[in-house]
């Protein structure tokens, strides 16, 4: 009885240990697929980024597809008023300069027909701006009572037809030369206006300075059409009768822009060259967005057309670390593959990628730095990866 209990006993105990040992490898089985699963979401190049935190830092993805890219010329250009956009006003005759407001410096806001300069010529006996529009109004106010009379008597028939017009003809030219002298005269004499409203290009006489009449004492601009003028090497003369745009970067800004963006259009590129001035001039006329400034330069990329379609990627999608180039490549939903690419030229908005990009696949267009960001995290912190 004794024996019976024993071996019963010893095979409880056979069967209890077969089913831990299968339970155990069942176990290290899953924790090995656990473990399979998790180098597959947390590889190396693999990042985990969810679509609350993407919807959060404004995550952009983008399809890449073929487009076409034309040849882009890269140079600098300058921001030059546009024709009309700046206007000068002269000193309507000679005389002492005084700044109606001191403090009006280049930069300042001016509007139409406002009193900028005083100038004074009372102490010049050949040109007294004073006696001359004394004398004016005097003319004025008497070929103005000599033509009424004459307009009065003409009724009853005791002037003739002839003399009336004639009484007209001096009225009108007084009237002409009083109004003129009236509309550019102080107390203290002529004055200078403004030509139009805008800021103060430039003053180009010193407040107590002598001015000439005729000399130009400032110059108002508008600064809200700029011509852009680049000069590009005449081996790309060629190119230059298809050119379908321009992309300009301002120098300290982040950002591009098309000519689109800038409402802007081609006026001309020059047709030859010479000893003097080897280079080829490129004219695009743009709207001033507010950034740009008379005189500056900037770096421009002018875009011609053509057949050859490439896949172009925004730049704002391309990271760099240590001289090579990456993209983030959607694997799966949430996971993004840090991709190692080879890149050609680039218009300044969009570059195009010789190598490590497919047709079809998904890649951050925007937010790739937060992306990236994310990634360095997770190379600190297992946990990193894991956006919440």
């Amino acid at each position: 009885m004794v024996a019976v209990c024993l071996i019963g006993t010893m095979m409880s105990c056979h069967h209890n240990q077969e089913h831990a040992t299968h339970e155990h490898e069942h176990e290290h089985e899953h924790e090995h697929e656990h473990e399979h699963e998790h180098s597959h979401t947390h590889g190396a190049n693999v990042v985990v980024f969810s679509n609350a935190q993407g919807l959060k830092v404004g995550l952009a993805l983008e399809k890449v597809s073929p487009r076409p890219f034309g040849q882009v010329i890269k140079t600098s250009a300058q921001v030059l008023p546009s024709q009309g956009d700046e206007r000068e006003a002269t000193a309507p005759t000679s005389g002492v300069l005084t700044f109606v407001n001191p403090n009006m410096v280049e930069g300042s806001a001016v509007k139409a027909g406002q009193t900028l300069f005083e100038i004074e010529s009372s102490g010049m006996a050949d040109n007294n701006m004073s006696v001359r529009y004394r004398e004016a109004a005097a003319n004025y106010t008497a070929a103005k009572v000599a033509y009424e009379r004459k307009q009065m008597l003409a009724k009853d028939k005791i002037v003739s037809q002839a003399e009336l017009e004639q009484a007209q003809a001096t009225y009108e030219a007084a009237k002409a030369v009083y109004d003129n002298l009236k509309g550019n005269f102080s107390q203290k004499g002529a004055v200078v206006r403004a030509p139009m409203s805008g800021y103060v290009q430039a003053i180009h006489a010193n407040n107590g300075s002598y001015v000439e009449a005729g000399q130009s004492v400032v110059t108002v601009s508008q600064n809200r059409d700029m011509q852009l003028r680049a000069e590009v090497q005449p081996r790309y003369y060629s190119c230059l009768k298809n050119i379908k745009g321009v992309n300009i970067r301002i120098p300290g800004e982040n950002k591009t822009y098309s000519l689109d963006e800038l409402g802007g259009t081609l006026v001309s590129y020059g047709k030859a060259a010479s000893a003097d001035c080897p280079l080829v001039p490129v004219t695009f006329r743009i709207r001033n967005i507010g950034q740009l400034l008379s005189g500056s330069f900037v770096t421009a990329y002018i875009i011609t057309q053509s057949d050859r379609e490439v896949m172009a990627v925004p730049n704002e999608a391309i990271v760099e670390e240590m001289g090579s180039y990456f993209l983030f490549v959607k694997v799966h939903d949430e996971e993004y593959e840090k991709r190692l690419v080879t890149l050609g030229a680039t218009d300044g908005i969009r570059t195009e990628v010789t190598s490590g990009l497919q047709e079809g696949e998904i890649i951050v267009a925007k937010g790739a730095s937060m992306v990236r960001l994310a990634q360095n995290g997770a190379a600190l912190d297992p946990h990193a990866g894991h956006v919440h």
